[in-house]
């Protein structure tokens, strides 16, 4: 009877009706917006910074509502602050360096870094290239400026000395602060070296600096950063980070892949970042900044390697080294930090079609 009904209507009415019937049908059969499921990303500096830029990238494309999550970035004062905010459950990741998830444990700070990040340890020693000391050795008797002495840096620093059979005394490692005024202490002679972070040392290069760096001898390759969650997280949201992991490293072989594409991604999130009275201006001076952060981020990519593997010999190294230099008491077993659950999971995705994505990739 309605299909009789409906054949009388009028036919403008008819095509009326059908095509709100066609549409209602699509609607239904696509993922609408409010399905996807909000996912916290504690960011652990207090504002947009480059080093985050696959989380950008990441919404920009669209990779982590493929994945049915809707990222949700927060801001924190640092990296500790950040673990802390995760492991009380107010947020589902934490992207940091992972030292405090490893400082906190003993203080009943417990969750698992999910997955690493980076290629290389962040910290490291440099000093000007017209310094006469070439070699650790010569940093005997020198004063190293740190940007704070709770910065992650100073364990590191005190290490690749021990190394070099110089132990530290007690005004070896100066706080400096960063920037101009780790360059001001350099240049008065208030310090002859530095200890700060590969990110500093991008951005002073960048404004004409040039240094001669010392790395740690036995960890210069244990990347330092990654993916923290909470046990709580782990257990019950298994789905949405196998997700979010995959689009983070989608996102960063889109980065590897088109450079430019990320770099105006960038200044979508930070305005004050696009520098250039054109745009090949502003790609001349921002895009060496973007490179420098990918070059960091390239640890390999399915089907040639498992992105995101954690070694966990290297990673008990490093533990022992924070315990040697006196920043934890005890080592704790690695299994209790670190998970490789997520692993097999994040790499299910087509490193090859996310490159072709990204080289085709327009505004």
């Amino acid at each position: 009877k309605m299909s009789a009904a409906f054949g009388r209507l009028p036919t403008v009415v008819r095509w009326l009706v059908g095509s709100a019937i066609l549409a209602a049908t699509i609607l239904a059969g696509r993922p609408a917006e409010a399905q996807l499921k909000t996912f916290g990303v504690q960011a652990g500096a207090p504002v947009p910074y480059i080093a985050f830029i696959p989380l950008y990238i990441g919404q920009q494309t669209g990779f982590f509502k493929e994945e049915g999550i809707d990222v949700d970035i927060r801001y924190s004062s640092g990296a500790p602050q950040a673990t802390q905010v995760t492991a009380a459950g107010q947020a589902d990741v934490a992207v940091i360096t992972i030292e405090p998830a490893i400082n906190g444990y003993e203080k009943g700070l417990h969750g698992k870094i999910i997955f690493r990040t980076n290629n290389h340890l962040i910290y490291y020693i440099a000093v000007p290239t017209d310094s006469p000391i070439k070699t650790v050795e010569d940093l005997k008797g020198k004063k190293i400026g740190v940007a704070s002495f709770g910065s992650s840096a100073v364990p590191v620093v005190r290490s690749i000395l021990r190394y070099a059979g110089i132990e530290p005394q007690p005004d070896t490692i100066v706080p400096v602060g960063v920037m101009s005024q780790a360059m001001a202490a350099v240049q008065s002679d208030n310090v002859q070296a530095l200890g700060l972070y590969d990110g500093m040392y991008y951005g002073l290069e960048r404004a004409g600096y040039g240094f001669r760096y010392f790395y740690h001898p036995t960890l210069a390759q244990f990347g330092n950063g990654g993916v923290f969650a909470s046990e709580t997280i782990v257990k019950t949201k298994a789905p949405e980070l196998c997700g979010f992991g995959r689009a983070f490293a989608k996102s960063v072989v889109f980065l590897l892949t088109n450079p430019q594409a990320a770099t105006r991604m960038w200044w979508k999130v930070s305005p004050a970042a696009r520098r250039g009275a054109n745009d090949e201006e502003a790609l001349k001076t921002g895009l060496p900044e973007v490179l420098d952060i990918a070059k960091t981020y390239d640890i390999g990519f399915p089907p040639e390697a498992k992105y995101g593997t954690i070694d966990h010999q290297a990673f008990k190294s490093y533990m022992e080294l924070l315990k040697q230099e006196g920043v934890i008491g005890a080592v704790p077993p690695v299994d209790e930090v670190v998970t490789d659950s997520f692993i097999d999971c994040i790499n299910k995705f087509d490193s090859g079609q996310v490159r072709k994505v990204a080289a085709a990739w327009k505004e």
